[in-house]
């Protein structure tokens, strides 16, 4: 420290004498009014939505459990606070489904393979579900989404792990339930060190907390979890190029990135990679995910009223 203060005086007193000009200051950038940003934005989900609603992609996803550990740098022994897997590999088709008149989205993941095993009697069970929609189409997706979510490993219940998750929020019709500022100063999150997680030179960062009393994502026990994240966007545009959705409750910390780009077949950006974090509060217990993208396909589906949201008693909501 007493060294650094002494480089410090030294340069101070070479400029006094030195008739040398100063770098100029660096300026940040003015950052565009945010109510055009967030305009733009629900238009750019607009046409996400036209565009990419009905494909179907090939997931393929690794979650690991870390258990806590003790002082001395060990795991601790007796009773584990978590006694299943600790590594699991999935493979899986991933349906993106936007119902009409739907704020939301509806993602099916549909599970073909588990840590190298093939499951059976999986071969187009989406395709069937979604081209031949019945009157039994709600009862099967919600039971899908159940069971696809049932391959999670940890302790942590969840079915949030979805990549258009946080493209809600942007929702023209949902942005008033959330409130959007810039992040002041170095506030904003660490991002996974992950190659496709690197935004663009003129992209602009938008945080959002979550302010509606019914809120996008809740407990098994039905209490609501208030959700807060950040959008890097372009610049002009507001296209999306990365999206960080969480929840910080007293028993759990929970993070999900996801970040998009290019494919063939398709003009816009969708999600090519996601990374996830959870954290249980409780016994500190960690799992980290992280699923890439690939095979974007369409399915001639039907976006009807057939495949409406579903509320929490398996009905569906008109």
């Amino acid at each position: 420290m007493l060294r650094q203060a002494t480089c410090a005086l030294a340069v101070l007193a070479a400029a006094a004498v030195l008739p040398l000009s100063r770098p100029a200051a660096q300026v940040e950038p003015v950052l565009p009014a945010l109510p055009p940003v967030l305009s733009r934005a629900a238009t750019y989900v607009e046409r996400f939505a036209d565009r990419v609603s009905g494909f179907v992609t090939a997931e393929a996803y690794v979650q690991d459990v870390f258990l806590p550990m003790n002082r001395f740098g060990s795991r601790p022994g007796g009773q584990r606070p978590y006694s299943g897997p600790l590594h699991r590999e999935l493979k899986a088709d991933l349906l993106l489904v936007r119902p009409v008149g739907s704020d939301g989205w509806m993602q099916f993941r549909d599970v073909t393979d588990v840590d190298g095993k093939k499951l059976k009697d999986r071969n187009d069970r989406l395709a069937r579900l979604f081209l031949e929609p019945s009157t039994s189409t709600a009862t099967q997706s919600r039971k899908l989404m159940t069971e696809s979510a049932r391959y999670n490993i940890g302790d942590i219940e969840r079915n949030i792990n979805l990549p258009v998750l946080a493209l809600a929020v942007l929702d023209r019709r949902m942005q008033q339930g959330f409130e959007f500022s810039y992040p002041k100063g170095d506030d904003k999150p660490a991002l996974p060190k992950r190659p496709a997680f690197v935004p663009p030179d003129n992209a602009v960062v938008v945080s959002f907390t979550e302010t509606q009393s019914r809120t996008m994502v809740a407990s098994p026990q039905g209490k609501n979890l208030p959700s807060s994240g950040h959008f890097w966007l372009d610049r002009g545009t507001s296209q999306v190029y990365m999206t960080e959705i969480g929840i910080d409750d007293l028993w759990l910390r929970a993070q999900i990135f996801v970040a998009y780009g290019p494919v063939d077949g398709i003009n816009l950006p969708v999600p090519i990679e996601m990374f996830e974090r959870y954290e249980n509060k409780l016994n500190g217990t960690r799992v980290e995910g992280s699923a890439s993208y690939s095979n974007f396909r369409e399915f001639k589906v039907a976006v009807d009223e057939d495949i409406a949201p579903i509320d929490d008693t398996g009905k569906q909501v008109r």
